[in-house]
């Protein structure tokens, strides 16, 4: 309890209190947004910091949403990089039309949620907020979805990609799942004339069948690639196979086997090559990340 008390007493000084950092050449505009920033990334640490907790997490989130959202809609927010943040995920699109913020809470029983914002730009800026609605999709792969039933992950890459239908944004997500398995997800989407986000488009194909995402579970104590590779200008993943004679429908026993496979974009579709020749690339240091 005095734990939770602390918390709440250092989250009520630091988003009332006024930015202390030197910002004395910036712009107003920019001191704002580096205050804002501020709070957003000290309140997604603590997030962090306090796992598996989730009253304490609720508090937290409930301080960190309304700023984010507050601080999205702010004029200029579009144009500011928030490079500093790193407990909240921020991928944006090469054309600087889309960007997704993403985080996520975890309670005392591993039950992720996840929450999130777009800010879209068809010559008009909008912000679209997300709500995680994964526990009531009954067949994700196949699930055409909107912003208010969403398939909660947090995202750490994005792919664009010209279609005969218009723009296709493929995202890269990352969901801790529970406490026995993990999953990434590639999600499709794209916006309708309106300017709604819309989730699941049939462009995954592997072997003949299509999907509308593709979602990897596997063992909570593996890690697999999923990345995009610009070189290979492919998807590429560890393909997960079954350790030994377990039962192969059971994602707790499922892991990378050292073999490759990759997607390439082709014809409106992302069609699966199977068994690629590909040798990971040494990894960059970058900001730390939630996941």
């Amino acid at each position: 309890m005095r734990i939770r008390y602390t918390i709440f007493l250092l989250i009520l000084f630091f988003v009332t209190a006024p930015c202390c950092v030197n910002v004395a050449k910036a712009s107003h505009a920019d001191s704002l947004f580096v205050n804002k920033e501020l709070q957003m990334e000290y309140l997604a640490d603590l997030l962090g910091q306090t796992r598996f907790d989730g009253v304490v997490q609720d508090s937290i989130n409930g301080q960190l949403l309304p700023i984010v959202e507050q601080t999205l809609k702010m004029k200029g927010s579009f144009d500011y990089e928030f490079i500093n943040l790193k407990n909240i995920s921020v991928v944006k699109s090469k054309d600087r039309r889309v960007r997704i913020f993403t985080w996520y809470t975890v309670d005392d029983e591993a039950n992720y949620r996840y929450y999130g914002f777009i800010q879209y730009d068809n010559g008009q800026q909008r912000l679209i907020a997300l709500n995680d609605a994964k526990d009531k999709i009954v067949n994700p792969n196949s699930a055409s979805l909107t912003e208010k039933n969403w398939w909660g992950a947090v995202y750490y890459g994005i792919v664009e990609n010209s279609t005969s239908s218009g723009k296709l944004y493929t995202l890269i997500g990352w969901d801790g799942n529970g406490l026995y398995s993990t999953r990434k997800v590639l999600e499709s989407l794209y916006f309708t004339d309106k300017g709604q986000p819309r989730f699941g488009k049939m462009v995954f194909k592997v072997g003949r069948k299509k999907e509308k995402r593709m979602i990897f579970e596997y063992n909570k104590r593996a890690t697999m690639m999923l990345n995009f590779d610009d070189m290979l200008n492919m998807i590429v993943f560890d393909h997960l196979a079954v350790y030994g004679d377990q039962d192969a429908n059971n994602p707790m026993f499922l892991g990378p086997d050292s073999s490759h496979d990759g997607l390439r974009f082709q014809d409106d579709v992302w069609i699966h090559v199977p068994n690629i020749d590909y040798k990971k690339q040494a990894p960059v240091q970058k900001k730390r990340r939630l996941f």
